[in-house]
C-alpha cells in the first residue's frame, strides 16, 4: 500500500504519514450492498 506524505507546512504535519486506500477503494458503491431510501409525506 502507498505512503502518503505531507509537506510540512505546520509542525504538525512534518512526520505525518498515512496509507493511502486506493487499491481496495471503488468508485462507484456496491450493489448488493445499498438499500433505498423510504420516502415519506407528500
Amino acid at each position: 500500500m502507498p505512503i502518503k506524505s505531507f509537506k510540512p507546512t505546520t509542525p504538525s504535519l512534518r512526520f505525518r504519514k498515512i496509507s493511502t486506500f486506493a487499491e481496495i477503494t471503488e468508485t462507484e458503491p456496491e450493489k448488493s450492498l445499498l438499500e433505498p431510501l423510504k420516502k415519506t409525506g407528500g
